[in-house]
């Protein structure tokens, strides 16, 4: 007989902010923490959990709970910061993410008490003032997480709606037909007008990220390159681009299992997979070959921009013989018709903007312009 799980109710636990010693712990717990559904998922960071960090911000920590008997960490909560256009002009903004709880230890009802204990020690960190308020992504049909943060526990933050995103995975089969207008690849020398782009776009948006020439390719960007870059021209002036970032050297989405009719039918499904051009549904451990699709930005929401930049991403993803794209848009983005002609296989996540009272006249200030969220720094 196995023995009993430890209880999350009145355990003796602790605070404090993970160092490189926790690195194979928080490992370990990434991986057998997986997110279930028909396609059960590990988002995974290896060879190093802090590696990927920056991705999220240039401040970046991470809060760990330690169960003071075994000394064995218990759940984990990841808390950064970075600058964001915000009513059009560069703001420090948070971001609440990471949460992982040890499945080692039986939640229960006792999950709220521990979550608002959690919460205890992010507002604690929150006093040094860095951001005024954060961002959190919570998966739409995650109905138990949404009600546990629409809880109003003590210590949580207040919650405000801002958007629902939705993410797209395309499966790149194989290459179509060239874009309609002409695009080209990055160079050193269309890197000023890219970054006028990026700027010009970023601040008619709500939330989109800042980008200088020091921040674009650096230590927050592991693994971008500027050939990696379309770009639609007019003249000298970049009028749209977009980028394929392939993240798999430090973050990795790892299959763990599958469920219902998925996992009644696979070997059939991967047996009829290459009639269609259809991806296979791969063994459970087997890391899933994807990039990203990102830094959209296109003058006057012009559709035809955006259809050739997204045809020759799609190409080069299918050049490179990757199994999907991820590309995400915020629901008021309109280009969701274009990113449909590919048959995405979407999900939900909705985005909240969360504060504790020192912060509430800050998100009352958030205006009302179309989100411009990265789902690659989230």
């Amino acid at each position: 007989m196995s023995a009993a799980r430890p209880r999350l109710d009145n355990m003796p636990v602790r605070y404090e902010l993970a160092t490189s010693a926790d690195d194979p712990e928080l490992r370990r717990l990434l991986r057998e923490s997986p997110f279930a559904g028909s396609i059960s998922l590990s988002f995974e960071r290896e060879p190093n959990y802090f590696l990927a960090a920056a991705i999220e911000g240039p401040f970046h920590e991470t809060l760990l709970v330690r169960d003071t008997n075994t000394g064995q960490i218990v759940g984990i909560g990841d808390r950064s910061v970075r600058p964001l256009y915000v009513n059009g002009s560069p703001t420090e903004v948070g971001y609440f993410s990471g949460l992982r709880v040890n499945p080692d230890y039986q939640h229960g009802l006792a999950l709220a008490r521990f979550l608002s204990k959690g919460f205890e020690g992010q507002r604690e960190r929150h006093k040094d003032g860095r951001a005024k308020f954060y961002l959190i992504s919570v998966v739409s049909d995650n109905n138990p997480a949404r009600r546990l943060l629409d809880s109003h526990l003590a210590h949580y933050p207040r919650l405000q709606h801002h958007t629902r995103m939705s993410t797209y995975a395309i499966h790149p089969a194989r290459p179509k037909g060239p874009p309609r207008l002409p695009v080209e690849r990055g160079s050193p020398d269309l890197l000023p007008a890219l970054l006028d782009c990026l700027a010009r776009n970023g601040q008619r948006l709500q939330f989109a990220p800042c980008w200088t020439k020091d921040t674009l390719f650096s230590e927050l960007t592991p693994g971008l390159r500027l050939e990696d870059f379309f770009l639609v021209l007019d003249g000298n002036r970049v009028r749209g681009c977009l980028a394929l970032w392939d993240q798999q050297s430090c973050k990795q989405s790892v299959i763990r299992g599958y469920a219902g009719s998925i996992a009644r039918f696979r070997k059939l499904l991967n047996l009829l997979a290459p009639l269609g051009g259809w991806p296979i549904f791969p063994d459970p451990g087997t890391r899933l070959n994807h990039c990203f699709a990102c830094f959209l930005a296109v003058d006057d929401d012009d559709p035809d921009v955006f259809a050739a930049l997204l045809r020759a991403l799609y190409n080069e993803a299918a050049r490179r013989k990757y199994a999907y794209f991820m590309f995400g848009l915020a629901q008021d983005n309109p280009f969701h018709k274009t990113a449909k002609t590919y048959l995405p296989i979407p999900y939900q996540s909705d985005i909240y903007l969360a504060a504790w009272p020192d912060g509430y006249e800050a998100v009352a200030g958030v205006d009302g312009r179309p989100s411009g969220l990265e789902i690659t720094l989230l």
